[in-house]
């Protein structure tokens, strides 16, 4: 019993040691919410890290906000929708701005006697801002005269007449800083709970806080 008792701990003890060291590497997908100005939104990141040293990861990774909520943009097709107004035309429509970025840094492994693994990392890279305005028919006179039945896209006749500017995509700089643990699941699964800040520049910058939950795979 005794003999069966200390080689059960043993086997204990070393599994939990086996879970708690740091990975070589390994490959991670996150999904959670952004909370930006003005709202909250998904977002949903694929991740590659390697060991450099010990306790210290270098990482890329890519990833997607699904809209960026510029107010600014709001505002121009909340200005654009009156005008129609005074013109006759009453319409609707959809305004988002779907972020993708790249990041690339380094996460500090933090010391800890379990196998739950608290981190800090810091990421620099790129984000790409692709707003996408809508505008549909709702009732009233459309701008070329033509027959229209509700739901129409009218965005091209909109523009066409002057009275909206389709936006730009734009390329800014995105700085992201943050923390969070990670927990085995299992000899080759990781679990990942994180929360970061974010920080891109645009014509008007934008902050992020996010909180993301994932799984991953280390070797």
């Amino acid at each position: 019993m005794r003999t069966a008792l200390i080689l059960t701990i043993a086997i204990l003890v070393w599994g939990s040691a086996a879970y708690a060291q740091e990975p070589r590497a390994y490959v991670e997908g996150t999904a959670g919410f952004s909370s930006l100005t003005g709202g909250t939104t998904g977002n949903a990141t694929g991740e590659i890290g390697i060991r450099v040293a010990p306790r210290v990861m270098l990482f890329g990774n890519v990833g997607r906000m699904h809209d960026a909520e510029s107010s600014a943009l709001q505002s121009s097709f909340n200005d654009a929708i009156t005008a129609l107004a005074a013109n006759d035309l009453t319409a609707t429509g959809t305004v988002r701005t779907p972020l993708w970025y790249s990041l690339g840094g380094a996460r500090i492994n933090l010391a800890n006697r379990s196998a739950i693994m608290p981190y800090v990392f810091g990421a620099v890279g790129f984000a790409h801002l692709a707003p996408s305005v809508r505008f549909l028919y709702d009732s009233g006179t459309t701008l070329t005269g033509d027959t229209a039945t509700l739901g129409d896209d009218i965005t091209g006749q909109v523009e066409t007449n002057g009275f909206f500017t389709a936006p730009a995509t734009t390329i800014g700089l995105m700085l992201r800083t943050g923390g969070g643990v990670q927990v085995p699941l299992g000899k080759h699964l990781l679990g990942n709970v994180g929360y970061s800040v974010s920080r891109i520049s645009a014509d008007n910058p934008l902050h992020a806080q996010d909180v993301t939950f994932g799984v991953g795979v280390k070797f």
